[in-house]
């Protein structure tokens, strides 16, 4: 028999561009959808600064995390955030969140994992770009704390044949630790098929409005609002059936043969 719904995390990201509007916008939804955890990226001084360069500020006012964090609870909702380094996240790390996200970028900082484990919240460890089993084993070691850690198979491909998503039952038994899916794909069909994996977790990136020629940082990946409630549904009902028909959910679908090397083309 299926495990029930597994947690879905939406991930607004970046998406909202810095803007207050924008990330309301994400944030509003939210807090009136069914969905129980929402995460924003802390992103690097560096990145932050190269794309100010450009016009872009991507960065989010303290006050609008301390807001957000207070209307989540108000709703019994979770509120976390994505991090990557512990230069940018020494300014966030007061505040009150539910959880975090570990970006595969960050798994090597070892400093800002010491942080993390600190704050004794849940984090999830995303596998994603030049993440390899060693450097996995050594982020869990540092932890020290199987109960405070999950894994997230992070497969940063458009390209289904090297989704891999057994990986996630290989790392459940491997690492012995519950292992979630951080979702890159450009084809929501692919949370039917997933439910076969049963995993525990699944982060899936939104954006908040259908503009013509808005390109968002996580653009083909993230979902609009409007169709993630769909998004679940599906999955639920999948996850209801015992095996789901891999090429009859692909059937007459192109589907991009495009790694993802660099998602910021805006």
């Amino acid at each position: 028999m299926k495990k029930k719904l597994n947690c879905f995390f939406l991930e607004a990201g970046i998406n909202h561009f810095g803007k207050l509007d924008q990330a309301n916008k994400i944030l509003r939804y939210f807090l009136n959808s069914s969905f129980k955890n929402i995460t924003y990226m802390i992103q690097s001084e560096k990145f932050y600064k190269k794309y100010k360069k450009r016009g872009l500020n991507f960065k989010l006012s303290y006050n609008f995390y301390l807001n957000a964090i207070k209307e989540c609870k108000k709703k019994k909702k979770k509120f976390g955030l994505a991090v990557c380094d512990a230069v940018s996240f020494k300014g966030k790390r007061d505040l009150n969140v539910d959880f975090y996200k570990l970006l595969s970028i960050g798994i090597d900082d070892y400093e800002l994992i010491e942080m993390l484990k600190i704050k004794k919240k849940p984090v999830y460890i995303s596998t994603g770009f030049n993440v390899t089993e060693s450097k996995i084993k050594k982020a869990i070691k540092l932890f020290n704390n199987s109960k405070q850690i999950q894994l997230l198979h992070t497969p940063m491909t458009y390209t289904l044949d090297e989704l891999n998503l057994k990986k996630i039952n290989i790392y459940k038994k491997k690492f012995k630790l519950p292992t979630g899916y951080s979702n890159h794909f450009n084809n929501k069909e692919i949370f039917c098929l997933l439910s076969n994996y049963e995993p525990n977790s699944v982060f899936l990136y939104c954006k908040p409005i259908k503009k013509k020629g808005r390109i968002y940082p996580d653009d083909q990946h993230a979902f609009y609002l409007d169709e993630l409630e769909n998004i679940k549904f599906d999955y639920n009902y999948a996850s209801k059936v015992k095996q789901f028909n891999v090429k009859r959910s692909f059937s007459n679908k192109k589907i991009s043969k495009v790694k993802i090397f660099n998602e910021i083309k805006f």
